[in-house]
């Protein structure tokens, strides 16, 4: 049975646009079921496994419009299934293992590593020698994109590449520097300074020591982040034949020792290590923190309260110490993975159906929805008929990222030209480090706890439990020895084999 409401049949406009689902035949009524039998076996149906982690409002995710939609347009019928999110892992686990296996099914970036077990197993189908076949996935697709599942030169999924992949902007309290008569900072110095005026000058003039110049989440993903930029702390670097990673450099050394001044001096919120994303917010609203870096949609407001982001404008990451760029830089640009198992037939329909996903009017599709009931457009302006939330990124199974003008404009039915403004900025100092994205996978790394060992020692010395310039080097023996050396070695080893081409 067909659901026909606005709002829920939208949501599954993205989930099957740019994606990979189908399964079922359409219940034609009044036919037999001998004639609807006879129409399902000419149509290459898929069954995806996905972590479909919201309310469906009752949407069939086998049987709706959308999928009717997507199988007019690439005669290839799609079927989402889902287990839910708890323990989602798991039961991929299983089923892999019990040889039950889905024709695709989907992990999260951060779970990529599993997928790359699956295929060191054999579990796996090679993309590769299909994409001169598929000029939307070979060519719309950023080179970019493939490395963090490509291996000894095969490709084992499909991304979900964003086209907000990098997503970060620095966030100014202009009001603040307009009250203290300061400039925008441009230098790691200059920073400094405003963020030192913010705290001790009352910028909101209140007669009260109540503001702080940084504001940063417990992971210092946020406020943190602007200066491990500055200091160029984020990335691997190749220094005295070894590939180091950014949490044993110099650069790194340097971004601890900044990040404890701001603490010592009451620059940074001293509640920083027990903050929270919701945390994070509650505190934007007071309106007492003149600095802090987040996504580039902040700036529309919607997520803080009214009023509140009117005085912030986002400004470019403090210039290196020699005075050139700075750049968030990024692990990945992908959201997810699109895998195939080996054992699914028809390979070459379900990438016709993903090649599709990424052409001009699929990848209007996967912004827009279906054109009459989603959205009307006249003379190259769209306009939303749906409830657009519902037509959400994150359900769309693969899409190719690029931020084109055409995006944008789709992207104009949500967001004001501001907000697209920042998006572009993101994009404009963010950077892709392609040796931590095409790292090799290696199960025995998992097993030394390497990043718990370098997430304790940045909280300790930012918080000043201990000092950079008396323990620095204590730290890094500990690291070393705890299977840093082997790891390092390993990817020594890869970089100077094949890694050293994508610096």
């Amino acid at each position: 049975m067909r659901l026909k409401g606005t709002t829920k049949a939208s949501m599954l406009a993205m989930l099957t646009a740019a994606a990979v689902t189908v399964s079922g035949c359409g219940s034609g009524s009044g036919k037999a079921e001998s004639e609807k039998k006879a129409e399902a076996e000419k149509i290459p149906t898929f069954k995806v496994m996905f972590d479909y982690n919201v309310d469906s409002k009752g949407m069939s995710l086998s049987d709706n419009e959308y999928i009717d939609y997507l199988q007019k347009k690439t005669g290839v019928r799609v079927e989402l299934d889902t287990p839910g999110t708890a323990g989602y892992l798991d039961k991929l686990n299983i089923m892999m293992a019990s040889g039950q296996y889905p024709d695709a099914f989907e992990v999260n970036d951060q779970d990529k590593n599993k997928l790359l077990q699956f295929a060191s197993d054999g579990l796996l189908t090679d993309i590769t020698p299909y994409l001169d076949k598929y000029p939307n996935l070979k060519n719309a697709m950023p080179k970019e994109a493939w490395l963090p599942v490509t291996q000894n030169g095969k490709i084992w999924a499909i991304p979900y590449n964003r086209h907000d992949a990098f997503n970060q902007v620095i966030y100014i309290n202009k009001k603040w520097l307009d009250t203290l008569g300061l400039q925008v900072p441009h230098t790691i110095d200059e920073f400094y300074g405003v963020m030192k005026a913010f705290t001790e000058q009352d910028p909101d003039r209140n007669g009260k020591n109540d503001t702080y110049g940084l504001i940063g989440l417990n992971d210092l993903s946020y406020g943190g982040r602007i200066f491990q930029a500055a200091f160029d702390a984020e990335t691997y670097k190749y220094r005295n034949n070894e590939l180091l990673p950014p949490e044993v450099t110099d650069e790194y050394k340097k971004y601890l020792t900044f990040m404890s001044k701001l603490v010592s001096e009451k620059i940074l919120d001293p509640e920083w290590a027990t903050t929270t994303g919701a945390i994070f917010r509650q505190k934007i609203n007071t309106g007492k923190y003149g600095i802090f870096n987040g996504f580039w949609h902040f700036a529309s407001g919607k997520e803080f309260a009214p009023g509140i982001m009117d005085n912030y404008i986002a400004i470019d990451p403090p210039l290196h110490e020699d005075g050139t760029p700075s750049a968030f830089n990024y692990k990945t640009t992908n959201r997810h993975y699109i895998a195939i198992p080996n054992e699914t037939k028809n390979v070459e329909a379900l990438l016709k159906f993903m090649d599709w996903a990424l052409s001009p009017e699929g990848t209007r599709y996967s912004y827009l929805g279906i054109e009459g009931k989603d959205y009307t457009e006249n003379n190259g302006n769209y306009v939303k008929t749906a409830d657009p939330a519902n037509l959400h990124w994150a359900f769309s199974l693969i899409k190719h990222g690029q931020l084109t003008d055409d995006v944008k404009k789709y992207m104009q039915t949500q967001y004001s030209d501001n907000v697209i403004a920042n998006l572009t900025m993101a994009n404009k100092i963010g950077k892709l480090d392609k040796v931590a994205a095409a790292l090799p996978y290696n199960p025995e790394l998992a097993a030394y706890g390497l990043p718990k060992i370098a997430q304790e020692y940045t909280a300790k010395t930012i918080l000043g439990n201990q000092k950079v310039e008396t323990s620095w080097d204590d730290f890094v023996k500990k690291y070393r020895s705890s299977g840093g050396d082997k790891a390092i070695k390993q990817y020594t080893e890869w970089y100077q084999k094949e890694g050293s081409s994508l610096k």
